[in-house]
């Protein structure tokens, strides 16, 4: 019997990458997942390879409509939720001066409004399951922010405090809530991610990055911290002792 035995999870951005690996983790662990993603074709390729237990739900999480659509159908189908990773995230690399209004607009609802959605409609169905875990994912430019990503560092750092001012509303639920501060992962498993980004404003971002020596300090060595190694860190922060709680867990390659 596996770890997750009954539980009900949600991951958000589960087409590709990290969240791909985590529900399939997940499912091989006996929960139930539902996936969230924009794009329908990705998703329902990805929910297949991850078996009978994945279940696709085309979401926009920067849309509040399509997030409380969404938990209804969780509602209805399972009629309570024990796990919510917050992991889908898009960033852009762009001078602060030439950000257009899209990119702002949508770094913004995604990163950090889409984890306030999600953990609102899913705190209810946590009460319905005894309660249960919100994990968020952040990152490391938090910690060494880059230039040219001021969106993304700026609504990560957001999520992390959302994260701990949820913490302290729910303190008294056994519901728990995670920040991951995670480095980069490899090793996505097929597929690729199309990040949308500028090849002029990501040329320039390369460059000045490799020069400030960042680069070396994220990504690590060869061989280092893969998609399957992140998967495993969120099945141990979601499977503590409910009378262990991880405030902020620091995961990445060396």
């Amino acid at each position: 019997m596996g770890q997750l035995e009954g539980k009900v999870a949600v991951v958000s951005g589960a087409s590709s990458g990290s969240g791909r690996g985590i529900a399939k983790r997940f499912v091989d662990e006996g929960a139930s997942v539902v996936m969230l993603a924009r794009g329908r074709q990705r998703l329902e390729e990805v929910a297949a390879e991850c078996g009978d237990a994945a279940l696709p739900v085309v979401t926009d999480v920067g849309d509040p409509d399509s997030v409380g659509a969404a938990f209804k159908d969780v509602e209805r189908r399972f009629g309570k939720l024990d796990i919510l990773v917050n992991n889908a995230a898009v960033y852009r690399p762009c001078a602060v001066e030439r950000l257009s209004d899209h990119d702002i607009i949508r770094q913004v609802s995604t990163n950090f409004l889409g984890p306030v959605y999600t953990s609102r409609a899913a705190i209810p169905l946590m009460r319905a399951a005894g309660g249960g875990d919100i994990v968020n994912t952040s990152s490391e430019s938090t910690l060494d922010p880059f230039p040219m990503l001021s969106m993304y560092v700026a609504t990560k750092a957001a999520l992390e405090i959302f994260g701990r001012v949820l913490a302290e509303e729910l303190r008294d639920e056994d519901i728990r809530v995670t920040t991951l501060v995670q480095g980069t992962a490899s090793g996505t498993g097929g597929g690729s991610t199309d990040w949308g980004w500028d090849p002029g404003h990501a040329a320039e971002a390369m460059e000045l990055w490799g020069r400030l020596g960042l680069l070396n300090r994220v990504v690590g060595r060869a061989g280092g911290q893969e998609v399957a190694d992140v998967a495993d860190v969120h099945l141990f922060i979601v499977t503590r002792p409910r009378t262990q709680k991880l405030d902020t867990v620091h995961c990445r390659s060396f």
